[in-house]
């Protein structure tokens, strides 16, 4: 019995060995939706945020860790449900505003990006939360426009950017009309839909070429947000800003700017 247990006793040690030489060899490695994934590589969208905007319905943005919007009219909330979740303060940041909500009809370019095709009723707290037959102009306030790039809101915001548009680690998106190249340059010209581009927390820093837009999300970030974000895939990488929806209200809206 003892030289059995002494047997079983090697063998647990040897495998103890093994096992820890194995985790040493994976230091830059870590576990994330059950796949290995090389320390240095592009973040994805905060796991917590994502899978929490992904388990509801996507009018959950409370529970999702996401503060309340800050509640006025429409012409002074920026928001067309009178909901502002960005640039939270009305006095700091008249005349810019966050609003989150969903919008079912693709991109934010050209004719897109002023087109509104539910009467404005789209947004987080407004009659239709799931922006069905929503344009991303539609999350704007009847007399606000969904910011159009850099410029536009470098006019509308005080600072001149994006700075304070979300607090430091809130996992949200405010995307604007901003068209830009294959290399990340942004332009005026309206087939130039790669990425999307904005202000807030989620996705990677933003190419110089669009200050002073400070966010900016590619077609492997919209997949990360588990659909909240929909972007088209691998082939639709430089068609972005064409092809972008929203199906829920978590993890950000639009930017909107006051004016038409």
């Amino acid at each position: 019995m003892w030289r059995n247990d002494r047997i079983g006793f090697r063998l647990a040690s040897v495998r103890g060995v093994s096992l820890a030489l194995a985790l040493l060899a994976l230091p830059a490695c870590r576990l994330r939706d059950g796949a290995l994934v090389q320390d240095g590589a592009s973040p994805a969208p905060s796991d917590i945020a994502v899978e929490a905007a992904a388990s509801g319905d996507g009018n959950e943005g409370t529970e999702a860790g996401e503060p309340p919007g800050l509640i006025a009219a429409p012409d002074i909330a920026g928001c067309s449900d009178g909901s502002r979740e960005g640039f939270r303060s009305f006095e700091l940041w008249p005349d810019i505003a966050g609003c989150a909500g969903a919008f079912d009809q693709p991109g934010v370019l050209g004719e897109m990006a002023t087109l509104r095709s539910c009467n404005s009723l789209a947004g987080d707290t407004n009659t239709n939360v799931l922006g069905i037959h929503c344009s991303a102009a539609d999350l704007c306030a009847p007399s606000w426009h969904l910011c159009r790039g850099g410029a536009d809101v470098a006019v509308h915001s005080p600072s001149g950017d994006c700075e304070s548009c979300v607090p430091a680690g809130e996992q949200r998106f405010f995307i604007a009309a901003v068209a830009a190249s294959s290399m990340g340059i942004c332009s005026p010209d309206p087939q130039a839909s790669n990425d999307l581009h904005g202000c807030g927390g989620l996705g990677e820093p933003e190419d110089a070429t669009c200050s002073p837009l400070s966010r900016r999300m590619g077609f492997a970030d919209c997949l990360g947000t588990k659909g909240v974000w929909s972007c088209g895939g691998q082939a639709d990488s430089l068609q972005e800003a064409r092809l972008v929806r929203k199906s829920g209200t978590t993890l950000g809206g639009v930017l909107c700017c006051r004016g038409d």
